[in-house]
């Protein structure tokens, strides 16, 4: 039985990145022996079926968010400890494979074995979301590993037309408890860390309108996930007097309580590599509302059919759609039907399919 090894940070967050490693490795198993490497504790947010083993370097990276020259000098300081126990790790295990997701783990994976065709990159967020360093590792490692793995197919072409060997690799469909909401529950949700590239502060002035402007005080938003800018959130909602109508909540694992009980999906990505909350929340019924961020949400949302495919930062387009959805049940019935039949018809043979031909 071949092996395989992922290599990443942290499994511990609840993030789309890290509900995609665990799908996969758990997909994997089936075929293969399946082990995960990360560098802070072996434990994984989003549960791993007892074949997967995942073990740790011990070596946490602890990134201050309010100082930037703080995270220069703790990231280069863990990527030398990180690297010299990676290959320690490696000289005593052997693999015939190994998954690497972020440019960073491929810089230490390169120092500590080297980048060859065992090593298989792969991508979660946009084309357009690394800074000029990391495009410049992924420019110079990534064409030398076995493939690159891209989940959109805009950023496949434009991958393969800067000379990557660029394979279009969707994700798997989340292991969730799938059930169509009855849209009962006045709720729009929005699940994803808060940071500077989800933009909830976006979602919040949206639902500043929809209370102030337009008068609708029976709908709640529900912002869901952890994140640096949770507190300046959580102050803006008190700010604009909101705090009846948006509630914050922690991301928890049995996520399907918050998609089940909410009756449309919002989202205000910079950039979406992939958008695996996206496909989640049609899975469940829920129409969905995203701006066309480069470049995951095209690949699912279809514009006017199951959802709202809105154009990069009109805001003005998103206040309507919303309250198009909002204030029409019909129109929220009729999308929901066709998101979760095109949810269903996710083609996980196809992706499955995929992968054997890049492991041969």
């Amino acid at each position: 039985m071949k092996k395989i090894l992922f290599y990443f940070n942290s499994m511990t967050p609840a993030g789309g990145i890290e509900r995609v490693i665990a799908t996969l490795a758990n997909k994997f198993s089936e075929t293969m022996e399946v082990t995960i490497l990360v560098k802070d504790r072996a434990y994984s947010h989003y549960p791993l079926n007892s074949k997967v083993k995942i073990l740790s370097l011990d070596n946490e990276i602890n990134f201050n968010m309010n100082n930037k020259l703080s995270r220069v000098i703790e990231a280069a300081k863990n990527f030398v400890t990180s690297q010299r126990k990676l290959k320690a790790f490696l000289r005593n295990n052997n693999f015939d494979y190994y998954y690497i997701a972020h440019p960073l783990n491929a810089l230490e994976f390169h120092f500590a074995k080297g980048m060859d065709g065992s090593v298989i990159v792969t991508e979660h967020g946009g084309i357009d979301a690394y800074n000029i360093v990391y495009k410049k590792l992924k420019n110079w490692l990534y064409k030398k590993a076995r493939c690159y793995c891209v989940p959109t197919k805009t950023d496949t072409a434009v991958y393969k037309s800067m000379g990557f060997n660029a394979v279009y690799v969707p994700h798997f469909k989340s292991q969730l408890k799938y059930e169509k909401s009855t849209l009962d529950n006045k709720i729009a949700l929005s699940i994803g860390r808060m940071t500077e590239a989800k933009r909830q502060w976006i979602l919040i002035d949206l639902w500043n309108i929809i209370v102030n402007q337009h008068q609708i005080k029976d709908w709640q938003l529900h912002l869901v996930g952890e994140g640096n800018l949770k507190n300046i959130y959580i102050q803006k909602i008190k700010d604009l007097k909101l705090e009846n109508y948006i509630t914050i909540l922690p991301p928890k694992k049995q996520v399907e309580d918050y998609y089940i009980e909410s009756s449309l999906f919002l989202l205000s990505s910079e950039s979406e590599g992939f958008g695996m909350v996206i496909l989640e929340a049609m899975g469940f019924g829920l129409p969905c509302i995203s701006y066309d961020s480069p470049s995951g949400p095209r690949d699912m949302i279809v514009n006017g059919e199951n959802g709202f495919l809105i154009p990069y930062d009109d805001f003005v387009s998103l206040e309507k759609s919303t309250l198009q959805l909002i204030q029409n049940s019909e129109m929220r019935k009729n999308f929901s039907d066709t998101a979760y039949e095109d949810a269903k018809k996710w083609d996980d043979e196809f992706i499955m399919k995929k992968w054997k031909e890049i492991l041969n």
